[in-house]
């Protein structure tokens, strides 16, 4: 570390970087993830608004990186549910994806998630809907149970229907800006039980 002028230390590397996203983590539970400001963050932290773009292009780069460090470890391999219902088993999967949206905090962090999905180029986001996703193989485990269980017939359904899930979900979030029980419950009532089942 170097001394400036004024006899102040001054931080680099490692200790600059703690002390910026100690910062940013401290406002985004304070003020919410739509007042965080990168000006806000480098007065916060005694540092500069360069020092901060040098190593963080923009506010959502910055708070993913604050939010890995110091935020809570969320569950990437989510259980597929076998309740003995379709609807109940697209519910449970659905839920757990609300529980890890709100680990990131509910409306504080929400906007992150909207944000980082803004910035995915327009075909790429197109690729994520209509590629192999991380939730069509637990789709079509789902729809496995659903069959053994005599609900639906999955040589049946199409790539587009086993997309589905994956494209509202974007939609959801883009268009809200959050996820919930009940908007999650209504997409399955409405639209997932009702395309899968009346492939039967």
């Amino acid at each position: 570390m170097a001394t400036t002028d004024k006899g102040q230390t001054r931080r680099r590397g490692q200790a600059l970087e703690d002390a910026v996203l100690k910062a940013a983590w401290d406002l985004v539970n304070t003020v919410g993830y739509e007042k965080l400001t990168m000006a806000g963050v480098a007065a916060k932290a005694q540092a500069t608004k360069p020092v901060l773009y040098r190593r963080w292009p923009d506010k959502a780069s910055l708070v993913t990186s604050a939010f890995l460090k110091f935020g809570p470890k969320i569950k990437r391999d989510l259980p597929v549910p076998d309740t003995g219902s379709l609807r109940a088993d697209l519910l449970g999967l659905f839920g757990q994806l609300v529980v890890t949206f709100n680990a990131l905090g509910a409306e504080k962090l929400q906007g992150l998630v909207a944000d980082r999905l803004k910035q995915i180029p327009v075909d790429k986001l197109f690729a994520l809907a209509n590629g192999h996703s991380m939730l069509e193989p637990k789709i079509t485990q789902i729809l496995q149970q659903a069959e053994q269980r005599g609900e639906l017939t999955v040589a049946d359904q199409t790539a587009r229907t086993l997309n589905l899930p994956v494209v509202l979900l974007i939609n959801e979030v883009l268009g809200r800006g959050t996820l919930t029980i009940a908007s999650l419950t209504a997409m399955v009532d409405e639209i997932l039980v009702p395309v899968f089942m009346g492939q039967k």
